[in-house]
């Protein structure tokens, strides 16, 4: 996914506004004002992607948030890390780029199907019992941000998936996520304390 920011940040191919910002934990990412749309470019850091209180996705490096949108709300990105450096960018101008590039459509073409896949992932999850909704979640975030951990079939999830972050993100209710990391503990299926989640994989 770096390929299609550094495509984008690319002044040799059509050259398009971008500004650089460096962002720190709980800020806001806005997708739309005064009729704009933005795309923000992640060079570090990790990204919710939500609807009110509602996690829909994450974004971490090479990877974007604004380019779907939900007509009914406005969505916004969040900032979970301590820090993050993303690009901003209006959609009209990545629109334009990528319509006279060929390799850049194809960059986005795969950016899309890759963001399609996730979000028709998680739907398919999130019909499930709350334990299976959550261990997969669990499986699914620690296979894309997870850090090795010293057990060789274990990832560390970043302390920034907090329990209300994934409570957020799975619709399961707080008081019942504790409950189910607790059981999911006892199973042998992950390591859970108090600020730490290591996921079997």
């Amino acid at each position: 996914m770096l390929e299609f920011l550094t495509f984008l940040l690319d002044n040799a191919i059509m050259p398009i506004k971008s500004e650089q910002l460096l962002l720190t934990k709980g800020d806001k990412l806005p997708l739309e004002d005064a009729g704009n749309r933005y795309v923000y470019g992640i060079s570090e850091g990790i990204i919710a992607v939500q609807k009110e209180e509602m996690i829909l996705d994450f974004s971490s490096i090479g990877q974007f948030v604004g380019f779907y949108a939900d007509g009914n709300s406005r969505l916004e990105g969040e900032v979970l890390t301590k820090s993050a450096i993303v690009w901003k960018f209006e959609l009209r101008d990545i629109l334009t780029k990528i319509g006279l590039n060929n390799d850049g459509f194809l960059l986005y073409s795969k950016h899309a199907s890759h963001m399609h896949d996730s979000l028709m992932k998680k739907i398919s999850i999130l019909k499930l019992n709350n334990t299976n909704k959550l261990i997969l979640s669990l499986r699914s975030l620690a296979s894309r941000f997870g850090e090795s951990a010293t057990d060789l079939e274990s990832c560390r999830l970043p302390e920034c998936f907090t329990k209300k972050v994934l409570s957020n993100y799975t619709g399961i209710k707080l008081s019942s996520l504790t409950k189910v990391l607790n059981n999911l503990h006892d199973d042998g299926k992950i390591v859970h304390s108090r600020r730490v989640i290591l996921v079997h994989i």
